[in-house]
């Protein structure tokens, strides 16, 4: 596929994103329902939870859920586009999604984090919609970086809060209130700390220990990869599972941790690699779960953010040599009708998108696609 191609295809999902102003559903807004206020347990907030975002009809408007624009969404956008900053309306668009986001960044208790727009319940814990959290941070403070809107005060602020409120001593946290080591989160947390360590103008002494941080956090990772070359998605031990995109995500942090702090993680990442491409595809079709088998064609489960991954991992992949040329094309026009399906390319805004209502998410769906496709477009335009 062309660069140019590419290109059209990002311009598309971006008006998709800009019809909406960058606002939809959520696969986790649910406990933004009244009905939340009732779910006192952990077991009901689940329900609640996972009842909206399995739902192949989207019930929110009866569960007066309304439409939302998260900066997470917004700070992924805002890389997206800068990746095409050679031209003025793509630069300008970086610009204004860049600028939202850090008018997100919090403050108070917090402040220089970021945070989700609704509260969380998972299998390890809840967090509310005012508890920061690393993945949040990580795809806000990029976009912000990316576009030139994150000045010195705010980034020292956010170099701050990294170490004192997500570092435990050993790894990153997925938030304050959580030790608990989740592989995804914790490399998002080291990607980041070498980033900022890096910026001109952060003081020696921060930049000393945002360095020792990441460090850490990448030994961290390395020693909790499996001898087959999987991580699990955390340490806990209802945590074990293995899914494409978190190890996409851990993969991706782990090669920019390591080239930002100049470690020799090759080995590491080369298992990691071989045991993503391996076992979470059959074929060009990418798996949610390790080696679960597709039936008539079709995988078993297909989730938009877990294809868009396996996109931008293609095109990682294919550009480090891990992949036959071509496979990067072969993955994007396998999920492109999932994402789309037929019909949904004449779509004018991405409300009108066929499909489960998970499709119209711009966090989950549309932010992360555009994304891949961005990155996609500087390999081939490498090549």
């Amino acid at each position: 596929m062309t660069p140019e191609e590419l290109e059209r295809r990002a311009d598309y999902i971006f008006h998709l994103l800009d019809g909406c102003d960058w606002a939809g559903p959520d696969p986790y807004d649910g406990l933004t329902s009244p009905l939340a206020s009732l779910a006192i347990h952990p077991f009901l907030r689940q329900v609640l939870l996972q009842t909206v975002k399995r739902s192949p009809v989207d019930i929110r408007p009866w569960l007066a859920i309304r439409p939302l624009r998260t900066a997470t969404a917004c700070g992924l956008g805002a890389t997206a586009c800068s990746r095409f900053a050679a031209s003025p309306l793509w630069h300008s668009r970086a610009r204004q999604l860049g600028r939202w986001t850090a008018t997100r960044q919090l403050r108070g208790r917090y402040a220089g984090l970021w945070n989700y727009e609704f509260d969380v319940q998972t299998r390890w814990g809840h967090y509310p919609a005012s508890m920061p959290n690393i993945v949040a941070t990580t795809f806000c403070a990029d976009g912000c970086l990316d576009t030139g809107m994150l000045d010195g005060a705010a980034a020292e602020s956010l170099a701050t809060a990294l170490l004192d409120q997500l570092y435990t001593g050993r790894h990153f946290a997925y938030t304050p209130a959580s030790a608990t080591l989740i592989h995804n989160a914790n490399l998002m947390g080291a990607a980041l700390a070498a980033r900022l360590a890096s910026l001109d103008g952060m003081r020696r002494p921060l930049a000393s220990r945002l360095t020792d941080a990441a460090r850490s956090a990448v030994s961290a990772t390395a020693e909790g990869q499996r001898p087959d070359g999987s991580w699990p998605y955390g340490t806990s031990a209802n945590l074990g599972w293995v899914d494409g995109f978190h190890t996409g995500y851990v993969l991706l942090r782990f090669d920019a941790a390591s080239r930002g702090l100049g470690l020799e993680t090759n080995k590491v990442i080369d298992s990691g690699t071989r045991y993503y491409l391996d076992h979470l595809f059959d074929g060009s079709v990418p798996r949610y779960y390790a080696d679960v088998k597709t039936a008539r064609g079709r995988h078993v489960r297909r989730d938009p953010n877990n294809d868009a991954t396996a996109v931008r991992m293609a095109a990682w992949a294919e550009e480090r040599g891990y992949v036959r040329p071509g496979f990067a094309d072969q993955v994007l026009e396998t999920v492109s009708p999932a994402l789309l399906e037929e019909g949904g390319a004449q779509a004018l805004y991405a409300n009108a998108l066929p499909g489960p209502p998970v499709r119209r998410s711009p966090r989950w769906s549309l932010a992360p696609f555009l994304d891949a496709l961005t990155a996609f477009y500087v390999t081939r335009r490498a090549q």
